[in-house]
């Protein structure tokens, strides 16, 4: 089960995913005040991500595209 502050942010970029047009550039400051966190969060969650996809691409055999 997710924690509170993990479902905060969930719903703060749900919000933004709705709210920012395609092609807006938005900063980490503003993602992580929609979402109530800090931006050291923000920054460790896309590092997570980051991870996870170049990991995922790797199993696929998509490494090529990878940076």
């Amino acid at each position: 089960m997710k924690r509170e502050d993990e479902l905060n942010i969930d719903l703060g970029l749900a919000v933004l995913s709705v709210l920012i047009k395609p092609g807006q550039i938005i900063t980490r400051e503003v993602i992580a005040d929609v979402c109530g966190c800090n931006v050291y969060r923000i920054d460790k969650l896309e590092k997570t991500a980051l991870e996870k996809f170049k990991r995922r691409a790797q199993q696929r055999g998509l490494d090529d595209f990878i940076d």
